[in-house]
């Protein structure tokens, strides 16, 4: 697909089966392009990404890879009032190197607490 900053040739397009959520843009939202990752991640970024197996999905949106939790939020949104709820993506990062980097200290800060 030709346009995407993020589509590589070690990676493909995908659909986790639920569509992401912009509540401050609900027409770009549809934009947004779910991602799996890169092969050739470090062991320790990878053994990260498993750990959220089910729980993290990544997107280009807006130029920028956006890591969604299960809310599937793609913005931060709300001021944590009954009528707005606060709602955020997981991390926003610029490149697959600095998400790298984010999965390889979320890693060491899981093994921290005996989770890995």
């Amino acid at each position: 697909m030709e346009g995407l900053k993020f589509l590589r040739a070690d990676n493909r397009i995908t659909f986790c089966g639920e569509k992401p959520v912009d509540m401050n843009d609900r027409v770009a939202e549809h934009t947004a392009i779910e991602l799996t990752l890169p092969t050739g991640l470090s062991p320790k970024a990878q053994a990260c990404w498993d750990y959220f197996d089910g729980t993290a999905f990544a997107y280009e949106y807006k130029g920028r890879l956006v890591v969604t939790d299960e809310g599937l939020y793609l913005t931060a949104h709300g001021d944590g009032s009954h009528e707005a709820p606060l709602g955020f993506p997981r991390w926003v990062v610029d490149s697959w190197e600095e998400l790298e980097q984010v999965l390889e200290e979320t890693c060491d800060d899981l093994a921290a607490d005996g989770l890995l």
